[in-house]
């Protein structure tokens, strides 16, 4: 890289840790490192989750697939408008009414400790395996382009996002996510339009080119479970998918919850779920204008995680290539403290304050922090053994997600479920997913809703066989009218 490109490159590195430690002096308690106070604006905690779930795998993977394939990933995005109505009208009222700091301390109020224990610890196995992938995506970029060792790169990276995180909590997670997301967007317009201007055409040849390639195919209504893409995967898997991500997820639900009212919550997450579904179209479309690019070079056959790196490389200018490199650099770390955040907040509430007796302090929340930022550091060096980054994010959150999902929504839709029940369920749910993925060619955008669903029907069946009922506070917890109008007129 030019001396120019570095320098843009360190500087944005400096203005994160400078955000950061502007909040450093003010976490005062637990509360202000986990939760931000409470008093998070509901637009930043929109852009924040956006940021959290547009991460480098993006930037790297979809526009691969982009170029590779066509927009057909996409059609999970049909479940938006369901999965947004199950969030803001099931989910949310819950969580933001019991005001918790993990949302898995619900599983213990509406079941028991063993399961919230169970959920916790799913949570945080998978954010390991998936941060592991979160980190390395950029080390492609930069190990390419510098020479360094790709080891080196992720451990730069690692450290120096989870320094930033442990020293400003929450608040500095948010307020750092804020302008990261803007660089990002920044980042995928730049290479639209510098490439659409490289085409003879411009435009107009992009979407010829395009056409003529299938690249802005998007329905598919196979019925074939085994085809990757379809349209039923997308709406019946997408649903599960996205209400993983959204609803049953600590690093999405805490910055929503960070807000002061519920109806700023539910406007968090519409906007958040709206606005990243169009970034999920423009990083594919960014794919398929690159596409039309080196079509016309007759250079089509470059690997899905290099095509954007290649792009990078050898057509940016001095200034556009740091910019980008800083882009992608928001993506990763914007993605790694939300998640880093939100595992010390599950760590702190339900297993510290459980096996320590105490609630903690600002002090062992950053060791924490530092400890879960060092093992996805780990886990990242083993990131060369993954396929496609977009779609091995994809099938870690498919594989781990469904039985959550399932789980939360047993407890707060059946008057039936009990612990014993519950518990049955959310096992069968995650050995149904396992056993899919290792004995059929079934699409992974079909685990999420298989683990559900197996944690839906296996949980109802065995509660109604054991004989048990819910005692009174619990069925408090299940979803009715009236407790939904008394959620959206709590104040503020």
């Amino acid at each position: 890289m030019h001396l120019v490109d570095i320098i843009l490159v360190v500087t944005y590195f400096a203005a994160v840790v400078l955000v950061a430690s502007r909040f450093s002096g003010s976490q005062k308690s637990l509360k202000d490192f986990l939760m931000g106070g409470g008093e998070i604006p509901w637009w930043a905690a929109a852009m924040a989750g956006i940021a959290t779930v547009t991460s480098a795998i993006s930037y790297i993977g979809a526009v691969g697939l982009g170029f590779s394939t066509n927009f057909s990933f996409l059609q999970y995005r049909l479940a938006v408008p369901i999965a947004v109505a199950i969030i803001c009208i099931v989910v949310m009222p819950f969580f933001f009414r019991l005001r918790l700091y993990s949302i898995y301390e619900y599983l213990e109020k509406r079941f028991n400790a063993l399961l919230r224990l169970l959920a916790s610890g799913l949570f945080i196995a998978f954010k390991c395996a998936f941060l592991a992938v979160g980190i390395y995506a950029p080390a492609l970029v930069l190990s390419v382009l510098t020479g360094v060792d790709p080891l080196l790169i992720v451990l730069v990276t690692g450290v120096v996002t989870t320094l930033y995180t442990l020293m400003g909590g929450l608040k500095a997670v948010i307020w750092t996510d804020v302008p990261q997301l803007l660089i990002m967007l920044g980042g995928i317009f730049v290479v639209i339009f510098f490439a659409a201007s490289k085409v003879d055409g411009g435009f107009v040849q992009v979407f010829d080119v395009a056409q003529q390639h299938g690249k802005f195919d998007y329905f598919n209504f196979s019925t074939d479970p085994t085809d990757t893409y379809t349209i039923w995967g997308g709406i019946i898997g997408g649903t599960f998918l996205i209400i993983s991500q959204f609803g049953t997820d600590q690093s999405e639900m805490q910055r929503f919850l960070s807000v002061n009212s519920l109806r700023k919550a539910n406007y968090a997450v519409i906007t958040a779920l709206l606005v990243a579904s169009v970034i999920g179209f423009l990083i594919f479309f960014e794919g398929a204008v690159l596409f039309a690019f080196y079509d016309q070079e007759n250079n089509v056959d470059i690997p899905t995680n290099e095509v954007f790196i290649h792009f990078v490389i050898h057509e940016l200018p001095i200034g556009l290539k740091g910019l980008i490199v800083s882009a992608l650099f928001a993506a990763s770390m914007s993605t790694i403290s939300s998640v880093l955040n939100s595992m010390t907040t599950v760590f702190m509430a339900d297993f510290y304050r459980r096996f320590k007796k105490a609630d903690g302090s600002v002090k062992v929340a950053r060791v924490v922090t530092l400890v879960f930022g060092l093992a996805a550091t780990a886990l990242a060096s083993m990131g060369g053994l993954l396929g496609n980054l977009l779609e091995a994010s994809t099938s870690i959150i498919n594989f781990f997600g469904g039985a959550l999902v399932g789980v939360f929504l047993l407890g707060m839709l059946s008057k039936r479920a009990e612990s014993f029940g519950a518990a049955f369920g959310f096992l069968a749910g995650f050995v149904a997913v396992l056993v899919t993925a290792l004995a059929t060619e079934i699409s992974f955008m079909w685990y999420s809703a298989i683990g559900g669903v197996m944690t839906l029907i296996v949980g109802e069946l065995v509660s109604r066989i054991s004989g048990r009922r819910p005692d009174d506070s619990q069925r408090k917890l299940v979803f009715s009218r009236k407790r939904k109008t008394e959620a959206q007129n709590l104040p503020g």
